[in-house]
């Protein structure tokens, strides 16, 4: 808004068209009288002279005027158009929860545990301040919570919280307070660092300003890839490093975080067993005690130094790296602690053992596949249900050992909504209903089945089960129980390579009973223009499955091998680097063993994040 100034006075009136110069002259110390010839002259161009100079002076008089008043009225709208732009959330008047490191607008109430005991809090933002009282909870319907955090819905509306171990924070106890730095990429960091390389400080992931920019919190799934209502460094795009976006020259743009990477291992290598074979360059043992030489005087008089008889066979010689001379339970060393000698064990990794197994050649042939050993197979589960009106319990379904307590399955096994407690887990067993001398039984402590499972089409036909343990490890790892390796997101292979199936179902499809032993198949991957709608029946097919089938019998459809009734849950598996990867659970067919109809599978690829973010809640 601007105010025009008007100065009264006509303008032929003789103060406008005299006076300002007659004032002008006057200033000037009698310079008009040095030109009085000229003055007198043209008497009437005196007051034409005079009324320009009024003008000219009017006029800028009337710029400063409006300048000024512009300015005083334009400075506010300024700064106000100025926070527009920069789109970031207005805190005045905001709370913040210091439980959950979560920023709330006014008015904007949530859950949060209680400052004492197992308590439960509804709050409200109200002038800055949280108000907050106790209410009524429940146990959640579903997993939410992150890192072991404990999942409470409440009564009376749909918001849940959280209750977080020690050290970490978030409204789904997504950050880790006490992680320093970053590994690799950091693209798993969810640390508090918030501190661009700039010393900038980095924007809320949850500003409005960043709600069209390809990473924020309100992208789906933001939770998954550590963004929220924070302004804590991520790495959601898998670049370089951890990032975030900060406000300069007027925008947001992204920048890397001055967050610390975490110092990498000195060594990369492992050990098998009991590490009896181990001959890597680790030299530090759990403390952090640097391990002395075996060839160090200290030692004299020790069993196991350089000087034995068959140290060289042993590992031992003219360095300190961590050995296992002795058949001990891992890798260790000798060390000086506060001037005493002794020993303890090495930090060294142990080794991944999935995928690894001790094969047994099928010595039996049936129809549809081989009786197989269970150590050809240790990632195979059977999975049992009480039964309802009599004691013991029935099989009715295979799965798959992938970590000590998580077994995959397929969801269409679990339609009928057993109760977890009535659930059993069977490793490590050749006979179906014969305990083996190296099984492992476990209770369910909780299954997961995928939420847009369509029991029509057996889309999305992927469960987990977590087994009961009252520590953290569930199966203890032998010839007969181990895990099988999940594949990389990008693992292809090659159409029509050849990997197996396992299960206890049935020999054909007309069959009335399970097997009674553990049977192997082979099979090949057909190449995706053979696995189509058109080739299996107009049956829908999906992205999410694969298709295998035994294409080596020459016709002769009984000896086809091919998974049945009974078999369902079960893996797919195929060697990639001397290891059997699991590509595919076993998902469902038509009839057992037809020529040219393969079966379909699950593809595991397609769900590596749903099965990593359900093992975390």
């Amino acid at each position: 808004m601007f105010i025009l100034v008007w100065i009264h006075g006509g303008v032929g009136s003789p103060e406008l068209r005299g006076g300002a110069g007659a004032e002008a002259c006057g200033s000037r110390g009698g310079g008009c009288q040095g030109r009085g010839r000229t003055a007198r002259k043209a008497s009437g161009g005196e007051f034409k002279g005079h009324s320009k100079g009024m003008m000219n002076t009017m006029r800028r008089e009337l710029v400063c005027m409006l300048l000024l008043c512009g300015a005083a009225l334009t400075l506010p709208s300024q700064e106000i158009h100025i926070r527009f732009r920069r789109g970031a959330r207005s805190y005045r008047g905001s709370c913040r929860d210091e439980k959950t490191q979560t920023q709330y607008g006014p008015s904007e109430s949530w859950l949060r545990p209680g400052l004492r005991g197992n308590r439960v809090e509804y709050c409200r933002c109200a002038g800055g301040r949280p108000q907050c009282h106790s209410v009524p909870v429940r146990g959640c319907s579903e997993p939410r919570c992150f890192n072991g955090g404990t999942c409470r819905q409440a009564l009376y509306f749909a918001d849940f919280v959280c209750q977080c171990p020690e050290g970490f924070l978030g409204k789904r106890c997504e950050i880790d307070a006490g992680a320093t730095c970053y590994k690799d990429q950091g693209i798993s960091y969810r640390g508090t660092w918030s501190t661009a390389e700039s010393g900038a400080e980095c924007a809320n992931w949850n500003s409005s300003a960043l709600a069209l920019k390809p990473y924020s919190a309100r992208r789906p799934h933001a939770v998954r890839l550590g963004l929220g209502s924070h302004n804590y460094c991520r790495n959601p795009d898998g670049d370089l490093r951890p990032w975030c976006y900060v406000f300069k020259a007027g925008k947001y743009s992204t920048e890397f975080c001055s967050t610390p990477a975490c110092p990498k291992e000195k060594n990369e290598d492992c050990y098998f067993g009991k590490g009896l074979a181990y001959r890597g360059t680790y030299s530090f043992t759990t403390s952090g005690t640097p391990c002395l030489p075996w060839n160090s005087r200290v030692l004299a008089g020790k069993f196991y130094t350089t000087w034995k008889t068959n140290a060289q066979a042993l590992g031992l010689g003219s360095h300190n790296y961590c050995r296992n001379p002795d058949g001990d339970a891992k890798p260790w060393c000798h060390v000086l602690k506060d001037r005493k000698l002794t020993w303890e064990y090495c930090d060294v990794p142990q080794c991944s053992t999935c995928g690894l197994r001790h094969y047994k050649q099928p010595q039996f042939r049936i129809k549809g596949g081989l009786y197989a050993d269970i150590t050809s197979h240790p990632w195979q589960a059977a999975i049992f249900v009480k039964n309802r009106r009599s004691p013991g319990e029935r099989f009715f379904c295979g799965g798959i050992l992938i970590s000590s307590c998580w077994v995959l399955s397929a969801a269409h096994c679990f339609q009928e909504r057993y109760p977890p407690h009535q659930l059993k887990v069977v490793l490590g067993r050749t006979y179906r209903e014969v305990p083996g001398e190296k099984e492992q039984k476990f209770e369910v402590e909780k299954y997961i089945t995928h939420k847009e499972f369509d029991d029509d089409t057996y889309n999305n036909d992927i469960a987990l089960l977590k087994l009961q343990s009252d520590s953290l490890h569930c199966a203890q790892e032998s010839d007969a129980v181990r895990t099988a390796c999940l594949p990389e997101a990008d693992l292809q292979l090659p159409d029509w390579t050849e990997c197996e199936l396992s299960g206890y179902g049935k020999h054909e499809a007309s069959s009335p009973f399970y097997s009674e032993r553990l049977k192997e198949a082979h099979v090949r991957l057909y190449p995706s223009s053979r696995c189509t709608s058109r080739h299996l029946f107009n049956k829908t097919i999906t992205n999410n499955m694969l298709c295998a089938g035994d294409t080596r019998s020459g016709g002769n459809q009984a000896n086809l091998h091919d998974a049945c009734q009974g078999d369902s849950g079960g893996p797919l598996v195929c060697m990639k680097d001397n290891r059997m990867t699991l590509v595919g659970i076993i998902s469902w067919g038509i009839g057992c063993g037809q020529k040219d109809v393969p079966g379909i599978y699950t593809k595991v690829t397609n769900y590596l994040d749903w099965i990593q973010d359900n093992m975390q809640l």
